[in-house]
């Protein structure tokens, strides 16, 4: 099924997983943590795409596995700065073969270290919008597609409008959603709404929450991401930086914080960053699960 047509009945809610990274190249682990998510009934899963690293290839083969195997709808992340045409068209053949029906397109990024090498090259895909007009061409309707969006602006933008006119085009070229990048203030993510409604981006745009349970990696995905910490959670890091159990209940309950609040103002879905810790999602969800109900008015 599309995630289109499910946006079109209810708010969802879903999860992101990342292939395991490892030497050997072994994913054996990912389909524990897929289990433990599926007992939360989510909507979607979806996989990221190891452009270029050890996990590339293994995006379908986990997104497969999720729709034909768990029986629970898929996403398929899909970088193409690196990627040919020819890249493209096996993945999306590959993808359709196994029944996937849902791909997020995403720019993606250089490989760490070889920046420059790409930077001299001439790429045949600059951007999302280009990879989504690719797909369109070559497959007509055959995939759902969706795009990335930046609640704090995407930091290689000069400014949130020109930011704006970016995302435009990524859903003229045929973005039926989009799920933000993670962020701790929710008043972005409203100001991204209403921004957005303002030019014409009507589509559902789903919240991106990711539960940060230790100091260190929140602060340093903060920077990565380039989202501010607003001064009550800032607050938190310092005072509990060096309790680990401490900073892991912080980051639960104020990632649950920020879903009631979500929800509360009419949210088109959560989407929560798993980082391959489905006991974490498995702790949100205990702590609000009435909320979490009222999300699909169950």
């Amino acid at each position: 099924m599309k995630i289109s047509e499910l946006l079109k009945e209810k708010a969802t809610i879903s999860f992101e997983v990342f292939p395991p990274k490892n030497k050997e190249g072994d994913i054996s682990s990912i389909y524990y943590t897929i289990e433990e998510l599926a007992k939360l009934d989510p909507d979607f899963i979806s996989v990221t795409y190891g452009a270029g690293g050890s996990s590339k290839g293994k995006t379908v083969e986990i997104a497969s596995a999720i729709k034909n195997k768990y029986q629970i709808e898929s996403v398929a992340h899909l970088s193409c700065i690196t990627s040919t045409k020819e890249d493209i068209l096996t993945e999306c053949r590959a993808l359709k073969e196994h029944n996937v029906d849902n791909i997020l397109s995403l720019r993606g990024d250089y490989p760490a270290g070889e920046e420059e090498k790409y930077r001299g090259m001439d790429l045949e895909f600059h951007y999302a919008s280009e990879l989504n007009g690719f797909i369109r061409e070559n497959f007509g309707d055959s995939f759902c597609l969706s795009g990335a969006c930046y609640p704090e602006v995407h930091q290689e933008a000069d400014c949130f409008r020109d930011d704006l006119e970016a995302l435009k085009k990524k859903v003229d070229a045929g973005a039926e959603y989009l799920i933000t990048q993670i962020f701790f203030d929710n008043s972005y993510y409203y100001r991204l709404v209403k921004e957005a409604r303002k030019i014409g981006i009507d589509v559902p745009i789903l919240a991106g929450i990711m539960p940060v349970t230790n100091a260190k990696s929140l602060l340093r995905t903060a920077k990565l991401c380039g989202c501010s910490i607003p001064f009550q959670l800032s607050t938190m890091i310092e005072t509990y930086y060096n309790y680990p159990e401490a900073m892991k209940e912080i980051g639960i309950n104020y990632a649950a914080h920020q879903i009631i609040d979500l929800i509360t103002n009419g949210v088109d879905g959560i989407h929560i960053y798993t980082m391959n810790k489905p006991e974490i999602a498995q702790r949100i969800f205990g702590n609000i699960p009435t909320v979490l109900k009222e999300l699909n008015h169950d």
